[in-house]
This record gives structure tokens, sequence and C-alpha cells, in this order.
């Protein structure tokens, strides 16, 4: 789900993270696939059949359910989640890097020989975590890294077929999640106030008209500007001239830059090439920018995995295209 966007800048950066994401991650599946045969690429496809899709749509509903009632009545579990989330994703990029760099390379340990690329990539797993705790400023670094995990693990895994048809029921499911149930919007903003690595965002601030407030929304902003006491001139010459200083917001869900990724990845497997991966890249790309203006015009929460969706199809219909000429 993408929250409202304001400034064109912000487009730029967030943008620029979801393509550090999608090229990233295919860069990484590179060393997964490095002279791999179709047989070899194959056998590492363990989803292949179309209706497993549905299986893990199942799942997220029953996620995201669950994380409503941890949310309801006990918030801190979010963190452990988190964590969880953050270790288990950079553990696997990591360890895919590790095994590229040091693959026969091994150490014993109680008698027994273990990968040093394993070891690597569980102590800087943990040490991410760790540091994502110590610094909440790289909470966009987690996410970039953990949806770069999940969307190359998933597209590693899953058939092209069952890719794209868990997209498409995931694009029908996010929407009614922000529109219907306003479910999505929920947890969005209790990922945002936690300031937890399930979302990038790029926040910066913006003088607002005191005639778009309501006299109650006014009252309550006096009240936390006085609790808050801020004193900056700024702030001060703003509200003087009839303005009022907000926070200007534009976020993705790691689902959102995942999910893009798992497709191109394993449209890898069709053609053993990464041209046609590269396509639904850049199709995705077209679809994020169709969601960020829309966000421009209408200022409101919207669902990212439909127009994100759409922009693949169109790469994909370009790579045909491509073929035919």
């Amino acid at each position: 789900m993408a929250l409202k966007v304001i400034e064109y800048r912000q487009l730029v950066q967030i943008l620029a993270l979801f393509m550090i994401v999608q090229f990233g991650g295919l860069l990484l599946s590179t060393l997964v696939f490095n002279n791999s045969t179709y047989q070899q690429v194959q056998s590492a496809q363990v989803i292949s059949s179309p209706a497993s899709a549905v299986f893990y749509i199942a799942y997220i509903v029953f996620f995201s359910v669950l994380l409503l009632l941890i949310l309801k009545f006990y918030k801190g579990i979010f963190r452990l989640v988190e964590g969880l989330v953050i270790f288990i994703a950079s553990f696997e990029v990591f360890l895919i890097i590790g095994m590229y760099l040091n693959s026969s390379v091994s150490i014993s340990i109680f008698g027994s020989a273990v990968p040093l690329s394993l070891l690597l990539a569980v102590a800087l797993a943990i040490l991410f975590v760790v540091a994502k705790n110590k610094w909440p400023n790289l909470k966009n670094t987690a996410a970039i890294v953990a949806s770069i995990g999940v969307g190359v693990i998933l597209g590693v895994g899953f058939s092209f077929t069952v890719a794209f048809i868990f997209m498409v029921i995931l694009a029908v499911y996010d929407f009614i999640a922000v529109f219907i149930t306003k479910h999505m919007i929920t947890l969005a903003n209790a990922v945002s106030e936690k300031n937890l690595a399930f979302m990038v965002d790029v926040k910066e601030l913006e003088a607002v008209s005191k005639s778009n407030f309501s006299s109650k929304e006014l009252k309550a902003y006096r009240m936390e500007m006085r609790k808050a006491k801020i004193s900056n001139p700024a702030f001060k010459t703003a509200v003087s001239r009839g303005l009022v200083p907000v926070s200007a917001s534009v976020a993705l869900g790691t689902g959102d830059l995942a999910m893009p990724l798992m497709v191109a990845v394993s449209a890898f497997k069709v053609y053993l090439s990464f041209t046609f991966s590269m396509f639904i890249a850049f199709g995705a790309i077209i679809g994020l920018v169709l969601t960020m203006l829309i966000l421009k015009r209408f200022k409101r929460a919207l669902p990212a995995i439909p127009p994100l969706l759409f922009g693949i199809i169109i790469g994909i219909l370009l790579y045909y295209a491509y073929l035919v000429l």
C-alpha cells in the first residue's frame, strides 16, 4: 500500500528506492542462477502449481488478521516480528553473496564441517537487526534489504505462472484491504508510528493553509505544538502567516517492493534470460510512476499492487512484441 504524497522530489526519491530493490534483487539473482543448467533452475522451483498461489494469499490474509489482533491487544510484539523478518530476509541476502564469494570455504564446529558463508550470514543478519534497533534511521535500508531477500526467495521458488497469479490475487486483496475493509491503512499507520521496517518512506515538511483544516483540527494542532514546545522561528513565521507546518510523506510497503521483484526473478526461468526480467522490472517502474501520479492528484492512501501489476503486464506485452519484431 502507498500512502499519500505531496512533493515531486519525494516521488523521485521513492522511485529511486524502488529501483534499488528491483535491480539490486535481479543482480543478486544472477548469483543464484550463475552457470546453472535448465534442469538445475527448474529443480530450484519448489512451487509450480497455480493452486499454491491461493494458499499463500490465504496465509497473508490470516497473518494480516493476526497482526490486527496483536495491534489491538499487544503492540509490543510488532518489534519482534520486525526483527524476525529482517533477520530471515537479510540472512538469505548475505548467504547468497557469501556462497558466491566463499563457496568452498568451511570450518569445523563440533566435528562437523560448516560453510563459512553460513556462519557469516547468521552473524551479519544478527548485527543488522541490532543495528536497526540502535539506529532507527536504518529503517529504509532494512526495508530495502528485506524486500530484496523476500523477492529473490519467492522468485526462485515460484514458477513464473504461480508468481504472476499470486500477484494478480494479491492486487485484488490489496484493493479490498485499502478501500473496503481498510485494515491495511490501520496496519500502515501502526508501522509508520513505530518506525518499523515494513515500508520505505520519505518525509518532508510542508506549509498548508489554515483554511484546509477545521477549527477542531486547528485546536488539536495548537495543543500538540504547545506540548512539543517547538521554538523554531520558521514554524512561528509560518503560523503567523496563516500557514500550518505539516509532515508530507510518501511510503511503499515492503510487499509493494518485493512482489514485482518476485515476478521479475521468476521470469528468468522461462527462457533462462534476464531480458524478460528487465522488461518486467521496467514495466513495474511504469506502474509505480502511475501510482505516484495518482497519489499526487488525490493525496490519499492507495493500493500500489494493482497499478504495479498493470505496469508489469505492459512490460510482458512489450517483451513479446520485442520477440516478434
